[in-house]
């Protein structure tokens, strides 16, 4: 399914329709900045459970939203196209946020609704550590910031070495390190927040399982604690989610 592909940032119209592959999706639904201006999307939001979804917490801090679009709530978005709108009107009927527990260190937010989702063909959780991947499995994300062109991005194992300089500072079981193919690079959404999935062969059909929730591209340790801007080299830092 997923293709080497390089992603760059365009400019996107109203006559443009979602990819067919993305707004097929059933599990991705959109987090959003609720103010009296509208509905502003900050990330995307994984659905594991009827009334649970997890995002990073670099998507869920509520400082940047509150001084771009003034004070607001986050609400959730799971109807069609509309959850990979930007920008979107208040007749748009978001589910709204309960709490957000966000662990800084995992970069791994949990979301709780107020009231349960409504579940139907076109809104499902994904399975999570109930069907096991391989470890030397693809690994594939969404590019929902731009979901116009290929929402895949592969994801191949960093270089191990590189990847231990950081991760004794955080859980072992927390993190996964893994770097974009080669010849690949993202210029969008760079605080992350989409599913990272794997997927299991469950009789003759491959099922899709959610590995891990995208974070922030970091090169070097420096960068890694000083939150600088991300390297298009770098390795990409993501909460596991399958050991909770």
């Amino acid at each position: 399914m997923a293709q080497n592909v390089t992603i760059t940032t365009t400019t996107t119209t109203n006559t443009q329709t979602v990819s067919p592959n993305l707004a097929a999706t059933k599990f991705i639904a959109g987090l959003f900045w609720s103010t009296s201006t509208g509905l502003h999307r900050r990330c995307a939001a994984t659905i594991v459970a009827n009334n649970v979804l997890l995002t990073s917490a670099s998507c869920a801090l509520d400082k940047y939203p509150n001084i771009a679009f003034g004070p607001g709530q986050w609400v959730v978005v799971t109807a069609g196209d509309s959850r990979f709108a930007q920008n979107l009107t208040a007749s748009v009927q978001p589910s709204a946020v309960k709490s957000i527990d966000i662990d800084q260190c995992a970069n791994l937010a949990t979301i709780t609704l107020t009231t349960p989702l409504t579940l139907s063909d076109t809104i499902k959780p994904i399975l999570m550590n109930t069907a096991p991947v391989p470890q030397t499995a693809m690994l594939n994300t969404y590019n929902t910031s731009n979901p116009y062109g290929s929402p895949f991005l592969a994801l191949t194992q960093g270089n191990q070495q590189q990847c231990e300089a950081i991760r004794p500072q955080y859980s072992q079981d927390k993190f996964i390190c893994t770097q974009p193919i080669q010849g690949q690079f993202i210029t969008s959404d760079y605080l992350g927040g989409d599913p990272i999935v794997g997927f299991s062969v469950q009789g003759t059909a491959p099922v899709a399982v959610l590995v891990g929730i995208s974070g922030q591209f970091y090169s070097t340790l420096v960068d890694a604690q000083n939150g600088g801007i991300n390297d298009l080299t770098a390795y990409r830092f993501s909460a596991l989610v399958g050991s909770r």
